[in-house]
Order: structure tokens, then sequence, then C-alpha cells
């Protein structure tokens, strides 16, 4: 809509330090390589489903496991809801973001009052909103696991390491479960872009679910 460079570039009056091991698109990574064949990934709109795109590039795998929610911030979890309702012998992983999650708080209680058994749910916090200019967000002020656990999600937990993420992710615990990975802000200068449509992204995503 507007024009790379139409804006003055703008530091933030207040920017919050996050004490953090990894990076969002190190965390993404990892959760990544935790993941089975036939599980299905709903990724949040902005950074979060960009570098999701690009690690599947570096790693020389297609795209069909991934639905990037582009445009459409705080509806992931409940595109991922909807097919781990539907498909209960998949496992799906729905990559959030801190901002998505608190703009949708509504959805926690409805993941956990339907309490899929094959739902994990990552959320990726630093405290900001990355993706559009790294406004602060509140979420490291509130208790996030503490949050979805009243909302009856089976189990949840904040990770600050990877180690902590590979140890959270290797536990095969049924029902709804919420993972928070405290990370650090920003992300690469030369971040790509998905080269599919929206459309696209979707058709692939149906393939990929019918076809296993």
């Amino acid at each position: 809509v507007i024009r790379k460079d139409t804006f003055a570039p703008y530091t933030l009056l207040k920017n919050e330090k996050v004490e953090a091991e990894m990076s969002r698109e190190e965390a993404i990574e990892q959760v990544v390589l935790a993941s089975g064949d036939r599980d299905i990934f709903v990724s949040t709109t902005g950074m979060a489903s960009r570098e999701l795109y690009e690690i599947r590039d570096r790693g020389g795998a297609t795209h069909e496991k991934d639905f990037l929610t582009v445009g459409s911030m705080g509806h992931a979890s409940q595109i991922a809801l909807s097919i781990a309702l539907q498909k209960p012998d998949r496992r799906v992983v729905c990559i959030d973001g801190d901002g998505a999650a608190l703009m949708h708080l509504g959805g926690l209680a409805t993941i956990g009052t339907r309490g899929p058994e094959n739902f994990t749910h990552v959320v990726i916090n630093n405290g900001a909103h990355d993706s559009v200019g790294g406004q602060p967000t509140v979420a490291l002020r509130i208790d996030l696991p503490a949050v979805a656990r009243a909302a009856g999600y089976r189990s949840a937990l904040t990770v600050r390491t990877a180690d902590e993420l590979r140890t959270a992710l290797s536990k095969k615990e049924p029902g709804a479960r919420l993972i928070e990975v405290r990370v650090k802000k920003g992300a690469r200068k030369d971040l790509g872009r998905p080269k599919e449509s929206p459309v696209e992204n979707k058709k692939a995503l149906m393939g990929f679910i019918q076809s296993r």
C-alpha cells in the first residue's frame, strides 16, 4: 500500500530489553526440527511466518505443511484449532506471537474448553509488536501460561533457552498445551517474503492434509 522508505526512521520512546538466549527465528527452527512428517503448522502474521518460510527453504523442504496467516493478526490459533478438531490423528502446531495472543485472549478459552488432544500452541514472546515497528506489548508483565491453564489448557509453561524448548517439545503430552518462548527482539535485515500467494499457500496445505 505504501512504498518502502516513505516514512522516516522512528526511534521508540520506550524500548524495554528482553533477556533471552534465542532470536524468534532460532526458536521457530527448534520447533520445526522437533516436528514430525505429518505435523501441520499454522503461523501468525508478520515476521514469524516469513521466518518459518525461510527455515523451510534452508532445509530444502516444501511449504505445504504450513499455513501462513498473512494479514490476520490474532487468528492463527483459531485456524489451527479448527484443523486440530477436524484432524484428530494429526499434530497441529500453532506458532503465535505475544501481541497476537493478547489481541484474541478469548481464543485461549475456546482452545482450552474444546481441549483438542493434538494441539501445541507455541507463543513467541519478545514483548513487542516486532513486525510493525517494535511497539511494546504488555506480554512480559503477565503470566501467559497461568492464563492458558485457567482457560483449560492441559499444560502450559515458559521456556527461555534452546535446551528448555527442546525438552518441552520432546514431551508427548496429550491435550492442548501452551509453550511460551521468551526471545530477543528484532529480525534479520535480509529476511525475505513468501513467493507463493495466500491462495496458493491454502491449496498446498489442503493437499497436504488430504494426502496424508
